[in-house]
C-alpha cells in the first residue's frame, strides 16, 4: 500500500513539473469576451515600428500571437476595431526583451 502512495506522489510531481515547463513564454493570447466581431486587429511595436495585421476576431474567440523580440526593448499596442466603428487601442505588453520573455494575456470585452 505504502508504494503505491509512493508512486502517486511521484506521478504527481512528475505532472507538476511538466506543466510548469510546458507554458509557452513570450507569446501575447488575445481573448474576445465582447459579443461583437472585432475588425482590423493589428500588433504594433514602438521601437521598432513593426505592424502586424491580424485581421479579425469573432465573438468569443482567442488568437495566439507570438512576439517578435529585437535586440532592443519594446512595447506592444493592440489595436482594433470595434461593433461602433471606433478605433481603440490596448498595451498588451509594456515592456518587451528577448532576455526576460513571458507571456501576456488581453481580454478585450
Amino acid at each position: 500500500m505504502l508504494k503505491y502512495g509512493v508512486m502517486l506522489g511521484v506521478l504527481a510531481l512528475l505532472l507538476t513539473a511538466y506543466t510548469i515547463h510546458s507554458q509557452e513564454k513570450g507569446i501575447i493570447i488575445i481573448n474576445n469576451d465582447s459579443d461583437y466581431l472585432l475588425s482590423d486587429v493589428k500588433v504594433k511595436y514602438t521601437s521598432a515600428k513593426r505592424v502586424d495585421a491580424l485581421g479579425n476576431l469573432p465573438a468569443h474567440t482567442s488568437y495566439t500571437y507570438k512576439i517578435h523580440y529585437t535586440d532592443s526593448e519594446d512595447s506592444v499596442t493592440i489595436h482594433y476595431t470595434d461593433h461602433e466603428q471606433r478605433t481603440r487601442s490596448v498595451t498588451a505588453v509594456p515592456y518587451a526583451g528577448k532576455y526576460d520573455k513571458q507571456s501576456y494575456v488581453v481580454n478585450i470585452n
